[in-house]
C-alpha cells in the first residue's frame, strides 16, 4: 500500500503544484483588479461592413436606440445596469443587462430591434463559490493566495524531503525510486 501511496502522490504533487501556482496567480489578478485577457480582444481582425470609428456618433446612437426600444417593449420601465454593441459575424447585437438576483441579460439585433435572447444569469455553483473563496467576498480572495501559496510550499518541501532521504538511500547502496 506503501509503494501506491507514493506513485499517487508524485502523480498528486504535480497536479496540486499546477493547481496552486495558477490558481495563486489567478487569486492575486482577482484581488488587483488585473484582467488578463484584456489584450486578447484587441487582437480580434475588423470585420468589413461592421462597427468601425468611421461610423458617425449618430449611426450608433441608432443602434443602441433600436436596443434600448427593443428592452423597452419586452420589459416596460426595468432599470438597465449595463448597454454595449458587439459584432457577432454579421449581425451587431445590443446586449442589454439588467439588475435582479441573477441578472438577467437581453441580446437584440441592432439593426432589426428583434430580440435574439432573453436569459437569466447563471451564479457560479456553491461548490466553485467555496473552492474560489468567493463566499467570502475579498477575505475569502486573501485566504485563497493563502492556501494556494500554503500548496506550492508544501509542494515544493514534500520534493525537498524525498529527494533527501532517496540521496540517503543511494549513498547506503540501496536502490528502488521508492521503498
Amino acid at each position: 500500500m506503501r509503494q501506491y501511496h507514493r506513485w499517487v502522490s508524485i502523480l498528486a504533487a504535480i497536479f496540486l503544484l499546477i493547481v496552486s501556482v495558477t490558481g495563486v496567480i489567478l487569486q492575486v489578478q482577482k484581488l488587483t483588479g488585473d484582467d488578463a485577457d484584456a489584450g486578447d480582444h484587441a487582437a480580434a481582425p475588423a470585420v468589413v461592413g461592421g462597427l468601425t470609428t468611421a461610423m458617425s456618433p449618430t449611426e450608433y446612437a441608432a443602434l443602441l436606440a433600436r436596443t434600448l426600444n427593443a428592452v423597452r417593449a419586452r420589459v416596460p420601465n426595468s432599470p438597465v445596469t449595463t448597454a454595449s454593441l458587439k459584432m457577432d459575424g454579421s449581425v451587431v447585437q445590443g446586449i442589454v443587462t439588467l439588475p435582479g438576483d441573477p441578472p438577467r441579460q437581453l441580446v437584440v439585433d441592432a439593426r432589426s430591434g428583434r430580440v435574439l435572447s432573453d436569459e437569466r444569469g447563471e451564479h457560479d455553483s456553491l461548490i466553485m463559490r467555496i473552492h474560489s473563496g468567493a463566499i467570502l467576498g475579498d477575505p475569502g480572495v486573501v485566504l485563497g493566495i493563502l492556501w494556494g501559496s500554503a500548496l506550492v510550499i508544501l509542494s515544493i518541501t514534500g520534493g525537498w524531503v524525498y529527494f533527501d532521504m532517496y540521496r540517503r538511500r543511494r549513498k547506503a547502496a540501496k536502490r528502488g525510486l521508492f521503498w
